[in-house]
């Protein structure tokens, strides 16, 4: 190998490094909007519980799958 194929071959390996720190930082970008997402529905759920629970009647066990059939009709303006 002479010394022009080798310099060849290390910039071959340094496009194909480069693209792939690129493409990593893209994920990284996505991963952390997703992440900031997902955090922020996390946060959310605290009080959709707690509005959850305020509909259920005092006294009767919450069933996950039936609870709306007990829920309180919303009043509209």
């Amino acid at each position: 190998m002479n010394i022009i194929e080798l310099l060849a071959d290390l910039q071959a390996g340094h496009d194909e490094t480069t693209a792939r720190a690129g493409e990593l930082h893209d994920q990284i970008e996505h991963l952390t909007a997703t992440l900031a997402e997902t955090e922020a529905r996390l946060a959310d759920l605290p009080t959709t519980r707690k509005a959850i629970a305020e509909l259920v009647p005092t006294g009767i066990e919450p069933d996950p799958l039936n609870w709306w059939r007990r829920a309180k009709p919303c009043s509209t303006p």
